[in-house]
């Protein structure tokens, strides 16, 4: 241990550090300019590994979605979990799954919710879609997103017989509720906890602009209240089916795969300027 009388006052009076984490749904290294992808364009990205580290190994605790997500919430391996799957290969939840990770794994927002931070999940979640498994259950005071693979539920972008519409979910525990004032103004009086389908099917082209408005006003609400946040942004592209709004289709040359990467890197540039 060391006294706090030995800590130097600069250091001891320091602020919190804030924590984004911007994480892209089944992108490779190699389709991002930065790594020499020939074709594509993603400046925001770039100008992130321009200021910090970039990393050129990667592993991960699986190679699908719902055990990987649950490992890197909670930093134990997804056998810990049970989320790892049924089979060898793994598995991962769907839209009609019944659990999801337990209550009693501690994850990151919980960490740090103990220590005062306010912290909102946008994007894709995939750890359980009913209401005691989103994220609200597992330390983030608000959220909103789809709680799985948008290939998980029709859409205009990919038509399911056998699925429901994919679902737009908005779950707040905070009685004053940033996301509410910003892009949810319209429902009216939010009670605590309120879990809200906004959209069924979710329209997949207003949707990541949705999550950087939500993204921006929870930046400027915490900014301004001068308490530490998280926001874990887990986007849902550029996971199949690509979809991509009016902006950006067809601008690129490696079809909507590349439109809807352009769309994820426009808005990683719209969440820095907010941070």
């Amino acid at each position: 241990m060391i006294p706090a009388a030995a800590i130097p006052p600069n250091v001891a009076a320091a602020a919190p550090p804030n924590v984004l984490i911007l994480f892209a749904d089944d992108l490779g290294a190699g389709d991002l300019q930065v790594y020499g992808h020939p074709t594509t364009v993603t400046p925001s990205i770039d100008r992130l590994a321009a200021s910090g580290v970039r990393f050129t190994q990667w592993y991960s605790a699986f190679h699908v979605c719902t055990p990987s997500r649950a490992a890197m919430l909670t930093g134990r391996l997804p056998i810990r979990s049970g989320l790892a799957g049924s089979a060898w290969t793994g598995g991962v939840l769907g839209p009609s799954a019944v659990g999801g990770l337990p209550r009693n794994e501690t994850t990151f927002a919980t960490a740090l919710g103990r220590v005062g931070y306010a912290s909102l999940c946008l994007g894709k979640w995939h750890l359980g879609q009913r209401p005691e498994y989103l994220p609200t259950g597992h330390g983030f005071d608000e959220y909103l997103g789809i709680p799985y693979s948008v290939d998980m539920g029709s859409s205009a972008w990919l038509l399911h017989n056998s699925l429901p519409p994919l679902p737009l979910l908005c779950l707040a525990v905070l009685s004053c509720i940033q996301l509410n004032a910003a892009v949810l103004a319209a429902l009216g009086p939010w009670p605590s906890g309120k879990l809200r389908i906004l959209e069924q099917p979710a329209d997949l082209n207003r949707l990541t602009g949705r999550y950087v408005e939500a993204a921006r006003a929870f930046l400027g609400g915490r900014s301004a209240a001068r308490q530490p946040w998280l926001l874990y942004m887990a986007f849902n592209h550029v996971h199949t089916p690509d979809f991509a709004s009016r902006p950006y289709c067809n601008t690129t040359l490696r079809g909507r795969f590349g439109d809807a990467l352009r769309e994820l890197d426009t808005a990683v540039g719209g969440i820095m300027e907010a941070t």
